[in-house]
């Protein structure tokens, strides 16, 4: 059996294990449920329709109640009217909350409290259009008249975006695919990572790497949970165009064909490159809690990239943001922005691909000598220089001979049910905190990148609130106190 067949066998059994669980099956319906609801609840609690209830009170034109009701209806709006004999009568409805505005004499307009601006350019447009008719007839201009007097111009509106042959759609199109890939990079590259934790503390790799080589282990591995991260996207995907197919009213941002693809090849092309380095960096720690530490720098270097690669939507031909594109660690989220807003030349992509490609060759090599070095140790976590002096022996003598230092055991019986069971639950639990905190930190980055109009802004904001809630949660961890 070859490699390739070696590194599938674990690939099924990571989506077979894996699909199995509980907790993944429910983040699916959650996923699903939450993206569905985001689309269609604004529809569901819109303010736009309903009922309203309009009084009349005082010398009004007979026609007003009609023309505010047809006023009403060409906003979606049903509007009741009642008449009241005195303005005293139509401002105890008002208090008592029967009627919503009081308009009296056709001239003042009378509210419990707040006035509804919807309710109030309704009204206000009908009572100008009934006086506007009512002069016209004064002045001997037929109704005909009046209509092509009044009949609206069409005028067309145009949203420019920030790059010219781009719309906002574009922009926003880019917006959610960075936010997509981001958030999948982060929670499949942290699975990756914690499943080989789980892997070491439950010494059931000791039992794989006496069947296949650790290089192969780690490519399954990564191969099994990235197809299992791209169907849980695609469920997703799925929930969001039933709901946009239910809710008509949605907007959904026009995106390329090309777009789509190019995100999908940049997409498989970060994952791989980021779960080879959280793979790699798994196997220096020896308990679930201790990942956050180990995974910090190279969390932070794809916090960066995430945040800067929104400033190329807004100058995708500038040479910063070209060479930020082709650095592999930024790649997959500036590239794509910088397609989608047409400013790379066909051959830029290519060339990224071939760096993006290179840098993974170079760390699978590289990962798996650290993941075959570091894999059998149990103890305090690895620093990375102590496992680099190990990495020069070749790896068949750890695979074929056991440990090549003494701070790496021998292979042993596998642990009792209880540890298992403990480091599967330290491992969900540090898994959900860190996807809270990245989660509440890309969130509130990106709001205030978008008030503010300054992405650097947004980014201080939200590596400063990681950097916090991070030690924070650390702190109150009890393994690190």
């Amino acid at each position: 059996m070859n490699g390739v067949q070696q590194s599938w066998l674990v690939a099924v059994r990571e989506l077979r294990e894996r699909s199995r669980s509980a907790a993944f099956r429910a983040s699916v319906v959650l996923m699903a449920l939450g993206v569905a609801a985001v689309i269609a609840l604004p529809s569901l609690i819109s303010t736009g329709g309903g009922a309203k209830d309009v009084g009349l009170s005082g010398s009004a034109p007979t026609e007003l109640a009609q023309a505010i009701q047809d006023q009403g209806r060409a906003v979606g709006s049903t509007i009741r009217i009642h008449h009241y004999d005195t303005p005293a009568a139509g401002q105890a409805a008002v208090r008592s909350a029967k009627v919503d505005v009081l308009v009296v004499d056709a001239n003042r307009l009378e509210w419990r409290r707040q006035a509804d601006e919807q309710l109030k350019a309704i009204v206000t447009g009908a009572i100008q259009l009934v006086s506007v008719q009512q002069r016209a007839a004064a002045a001997g201009i037929s109704p005909g008249g009046l209509a092509a007097l009044l009949t609206p111009v069409p005028v067309k509106n145009v949203a420019l975006g920030q790059v010219a042959g781009r719309s906002p759609d574009d922009e926003t199109a880019t917006f959610i695919m960075n936010v997509i890939l981001y958030l999948a990079i982060t929670l499949y590259g942290a699975m990756v990572m914690n499943g080989v934790v789980e892997e070491k503390t439950t010494r059931v790799v000791e039992v794989l790497l006496a069947r296949m080589p650790a290089r192969n282990l780690l490519a399954g591995k990564i191969a099994g949970i990235g197809l299992l991260g791209l169907a849980q996207i695609g469920v997703t995907a799925i929930a969001a165009l039933v709901a946009v197919t239910t809710v008509g009213s949605f907007n959904v941002p026009a995106v390329r064909v090309a777009v789509i693809a190019w995100a999908v090849v940049w997409f498989v092309l970060g994952y791989a490159l980021y779960a080879t380095v959280f793979g790699a960096l798994g196997s220096l720690a020896s308990r679930t809690e201790d990942t956050q530490a180990v995974a910090g720098p190279v969390t932070g270097v794809l916090l960066i990239g995430y945040f800067v690669s929104f400033a190329t939507i807004g100058s995708p031909t500038a040479l910063w943001a070209r060479l930020v594109s082709f650095f592999p660690a930024f790649a997959p989220f500036a590239m794509p922005n910088r397609i989608a807003m047409g400013g790379a030349a066909w051959w830029e992509p290519i060339v990224a691909i071939a760096l993006t490609v290179a840098a993974i060759a170079g760390l699978v090599a590289l990962g798996g000598r650290i993941y075959a070095a570091a894999i059998l140790h149990t103890g305090p976590t690895l620093k990375l220089r102590h496992v680099w002096r190990t990495v020069v022996a070749p790896a068949r003598a750890l695979e074929n001979a056991g440990p090549p230092s003494d701070t790496l055991t021998a292979p042993t019986a596998v642990a009792p049910g209880a540890t298992a069971e403990r480091s599967a639950g330290g491992a969900a639990a540090t898994m959900a905190r860190t996807a809270v905190v990245i989660g509440c930190a890309v969130s509130l980055g990106g709001v205030v990148a978008a008030l503010a109009h300054d992405v650097i802004i947004g980014l201080a904001v939200g590596a400063v609130f990681y950097a916090v809630a991070s030690r924070i949660a650390k702190a109150r961890d009890p393994a690190h106190r």
